[in-house]
């Protein structure tokens, strides 16, 4: 009986263990790469957003484009979203 009685003893401190450890892995991963903003030095044409530097650079026509492609890729993610659920 006693086995049983350290099993269960064993439990709950293997469990605190085993989320302390992952808990410093979660958090070592995010001080490597944060996922809470974007990376910089990704490119405005693959994909990343522009810095403000670069957004002052670009010409008013490009900051419209700009606008437009980013309002338009949200318009087709909302109305992709909305056929999913209906």
């Amino acid at each position: 009986m006693s086995g049983v009685r350290l099993i269960w003893a064993l439990v709950p401190v293997s469990l605190l263990v085993i989320s302390a450890v992952g808990t410093w892995w979660v958090l070592r991963q995010e001080r490597r790469r944060p996922s809470s903003y974007p990376r910089r030095g990704v490119p405005v044409h693959l994909g990343g957003e522009p810095s403000l530097e670069e957004w002052r650079q670009m010409s008013t026509e490009a900051q419209g484009a700009y606008n437009a492609a980013v309002l338009d890729a949200a318009e087709s993610a909302g109305a992709t979203a909305a056929r999913l659920v209906d």
